[in-house]
This record gives structure tokens, sequence and C-alpha cells, in this order.
């Protein structure tokens, strides 16, 4: 993953893991699950790609597995692991169901997302924002509800789009038809993101591409989106710092 993404020039990623897959959420086990991934994030730092891990409990196996993952984050947190994410089938249960989960990761200082607004309606976007996150992956069927994009510009919620995976997935007949374009112009703080490349056959570089084709993004509105994560990054001040000087 952090390969592809240098081959598209990025320069930083956050990468979503999930205890569940790395020894069943048992912590002794993702322990070392995690030395191997930050073995690797280290290798490709040296090469010009930075990372950092958000952790993913995943929703349809239920708040109280969603613990371990989170126990698992806030145990690890500090270095390479720096969020708490919830990913998974949007429409089973209620995101707020996973209060306890983030109540824990934010106790032990991680950035918070949440997985919404792709396969729920608006209602699911205010469940997350009720969990007390900064940012939520996709969030993009906000645009059906104007008095929650005010909401979201107000808030300076970021939202992590990612435009080819909801055209690949039905939410969207096309790329002209998707909203990332009206929420920005709305106020609304977006990113750009690629979802799970390999399932989607696309990258970062292509992402951008039809992004310029279909709304006649060029330079400006492509360094704000970059401007935006930065802000956004689930990372330290100094390496926000750097991040902005090699944007700049």
């Amino acid at each position: 993953m952090l390969e592809n993404c240098a081959e598209n020039g990025s320069i930083y990623a956050e990468l979503f893991v999930s205890p569940e897959f790395c020894g069943g959420a048992d912590l002794s086990a993702w322990r070392d699950y995690l030395a191997a991934m930050e073995e690797t994030a280290a290798r490709m730092r040296a090469v010009g790609i930075d990372s950092r891990a958000i952790v993913t409990p995943i929703r349809h196996l239920g708040p109280e597995r969603a613990r371990k993952s989170a126990l698992c984050a806030a145990e690890t947190a500090g270095a390479w692991v720096t969020g708490l994410g919830l990913a998974g089938a949007e429409t089973v249960g209620k995101a707020t169901d996973f209060a306890w989960s983030f109540d824990c990761a934010r106790e032990a200082g991680l950035g918070l997302t949440c997985h919404a607004g792709e396969w729920g309606g608006p209602d699911s976007v205010r469940q997350a924002l009720a969990l007390g996150v900064s940012r939520i992956g996709h969030g993009v069927r906000a645009i059906e509800d104007p008095a929650l994009v005010r909401d979201l510009a107000d808030r300076g919620i970021t939202l992590e789009v990612c435009p080819g995976s909801n055209i690949a997935l039905g939410i969207y007949p096309d790329w002209p038809s998707h909203p990332i374009a009206r929420l920005a112009d709305a106020g609304v703080r977006v990113t750009v993101s690629t979802d799970d490349p390999p399932f989607f056959r696309t990258t970062l570089t292509h992402e951008y591409d039809r992004l310029a084709s279909a709304f006649g993004w060029v330079e400006t509105e492509f360094h704000q989106i970059n401007q935006w994560a930065v802000d956004a990054a689930f990372c330290d001040a100094a390496t926000r710092d750097r991040l902005r000087k090699e944007l700049a």
C-alpha cells in the first residue's frame, strides 16, 4: 500500500488496520502484527512516504467485539497508531452503540473518525458526530440535508471522500453526479482517498484525473484539499509542519 502511495506522489498516508484481522483482537498477538507493520512503515518513511495507523473495529461484529480493538488501540497509541475509526456494514446498528470504544480511544489521546454517510443517509452522519469525531469516512450523503452540510462546515469536520469507490458501488452513477464538489463549494472540508485501492482498481492519480475531468479542478483545488488533509491528519505537530512545507 505504501509503495503504491509513493508511486502516485503521496508523501503521507493513514492506513486503516483492524486488530480483528491481526490475531482476533488479542492484545499480545496485535502487538506482534503491529511490530511488523511499524517496521515496514519505518522503512518506507526512509524513502519518502510517511504514514500513521487508524485502528478500526468492525461495526457488524458488534460493540462488545469493538471494545477489544479499542483497547488494542489505546494500549499501543502514541507512535504509529494515532487514531481510531469504525468500519464495516454501515447499516448495522447505530454508530452511537460504539460510544465506549470511542471514549476509550479519546482518553488515550487518539484522533477519532467514523465511517458514515455512504450507505446510511444523513442520520448516520449525525450519529457519527455524536461520537465526537473530527473526521467522517465518506459522509457524502450529507449533501441530502442542507442543514447538516452547514453544520459540517461550521464545525470544520473533514470528510474522507472516496469518489471512485462510491461510483463503483453504485452510490452515484458517474463522476459528474458525485457531490464532492458541491460539498467543497458549501464550505465543507473534503479530502480524496482511495478506500480499498486493490479492490476498486484505483490509485490516487486516477482519482485526481477523474475529478479534474468531471469538475474542472486544477492545481488550486487540489492544493486546497491537500491542505485540509494536513490540517485533519492524526499526526504530531512536527510532522504536520513538515508536510505543510513540502506542499507549499
